[in-house]
């Protein structure tokens, strides 16, 4: 018997508080396609113990509509307007669990410039690349938030890494 073969990150679910107003930024901060929008608000939602147990979401929480959005050439977001009684705040980079989402950029000062204008919010201006195994004159980084809460963060790596002097595995962005 064989080992199942993991092929890559197939997409990355965001809940959202509003569907259209989420699909809108995402087209405007990152140039994102609407794949498809498989309900939306004109459509019954998605709700009760059976979604809930299925999901794990809170009991009482409404899905209202969902769609699916490319970026790129990295996986899709999946967006989901849902409602519930004890809905918490977008995690912090502090808290346990998925924390951002990372976008690579070849500009990353026009990229946080254009997110900026789409209605988020940039944490800092791009800086350098902090970590020793990342760093290069032109890696930069710089964390945002989307106008709902997520953290996200754009990254640019013109420059060779020195992790390549470590493994010959390489990440997404150095692949041949």
């Amino acid at each position: 018997m064989t080992a199942p073969v993991i092929r890559g990150v197939n997409h990355i679910g965001i809940t959202v508080p509003d569907i259209e107003a989420a699909k809108t930024f995402f087209v405007e901060a990152f140039g994102a396609q609407v794949i498809y929008q498989s309900f939306g608000p004109q459509d019954p939602p998605r709700q009760g113990p059976e979604f809930e147990r299925a999901v794990g979401a809170h009991p009482g929480t409404v899905v209202r509509a969902q769609a699916m959005v490319k970026i790129g050439t990295g996986p899709d977001f999946e967006l989901f307007e849902m409602h519930g009684p004890e809905q918490a705040q977008p995690v912090r980079p502090s808290d346990f669990g998925i924390t951002h989402f990372g976008l690579y950029t070849d500009d990353i000062d026009a990229s946080v410039e254009r997110l900026r204008r789409a209605g988020g919010t940039p944490l800092t201006e791009p800086r350098p690349i902090p970590y020793t195994t990342e760093q290069g004159p032109g890696n930069r980084v710089c964390y945002c938030r989307t106008p709902w809460g997520t953290t996200m963060e754009f990254i640019t790596t013109p420059d060779r890494m020195p992790y390549h002097d470590q493994t010959d595995v390489r990440r997404w962005q150095d692949g041949d």
